[in-house]
């Protein structure tokens, strides 16, 4: 009897030196992550939220650093969270969302198996890098838009609806002879029409960006910024040289 006890007494104690040892990982690793958040807040502007999913968090940590830190503070994007929005879905957009001056990245993107490589360099875009770059674009094509604007005396609107990117697709909003308005039909989700018409010879980064300008903007963006300019067309890829140049001076 009392070797069972022993017994019983040295299963008990392993266990519970186990999940000690598992709880003290844990805590190294949420420090480690910790100070990396605070790394990240320091260097780029942005907040993120701490209680957010680890592996989420820590994806976001890994992602920011494809983005000129300059860049990601002129998105002008100050926090960052995220939500449980359903399984990605190819083109349904429920990949991120704004909430009062906050973004929120779709916490089921790290279960997407979307991984983009580039046929030149063969540099990789997974679904959570590329949905953070696209909606960092989408704040960025509005605050450059702005600031253009101001100086020219313009009335303000985005880069994306100005002619210098509007002509490289032939983008029109009125139906004209000759372009075409995408129409996705994604399995499970409400059909969604492109707002915008365009031209039959552009050449955008993903089918996606036929929607409107602005999401061709952001998602020729995501690519460029990501490193896979071999999903763009020649146009675009001149077109963001010249808009970005100023965030890769020096590098």
């Amino acid at each position: 009897m009392l070797c069972v006890h022993y017994t019983y007494g040295r299963i008990m104690s392993f266990f519970v030196s186990r999940k000690l040892r598992r709880l003290a990982a844990e805590l190294i690793v949420s420090e480690e992550t910790r100070e990396a958040l605070s790394e990240v807040e320091g260097k780029y502007g942005l907040s993120i939220d701490p209680d957010g999913p680890l592996e989420c968090v820590q994806a976001l940590i890994q992602a920011i650093k494809r983005v000129p830190p300059k860049m990601v503070k002129d998105c002008e994007i100050k926090d960052l969270g995220f939500r449980d929005m359903g399984p990605s879905k190819e083109f349904y957009p429920n990949h991120g969302v704004y909430c009062d001056g906050k973004l929120y990245l779709n916490t089921q993107l790290l279960d997407d198996p979307m991984l983009d490589t580039d046929p030149d360099t063969g540099k990789m875009l997974n679904r959570f890098d590329y949905t953070l770059i696209h909606e960092l674009g989408h704040g960025l094509d509005e605050v450059l838009g702005k600031r253009k604007c101001k100086k020219k005396g313009w009335r303000g609107r985005e880069l994306s609806l100005r002619p210098e990117w509007m002509d490289l697709s032939g983008w029109s909003q009125k139906p004209k002879k000759g372009l075409k308005r995408l129409i996705i039909r994604d399995p499970g989700s409400p059909e969604v029409r492109g707002e915008y018409c365009y031209s039959p010879d552009a050449g955008f980064a993903r089918f996606y960006g036929k929607r409107n300008p602005w999401d061709d903007w952001a998602d020729a963006f995501a690519y460029y910024v990501g490193g896979l300019k071999g999903f763009l067309p020649k146009n675009k890829i001149e077109y963001f040289d010249d808009v970005l140049s100023p965030y890769y001076e020096g590098e």
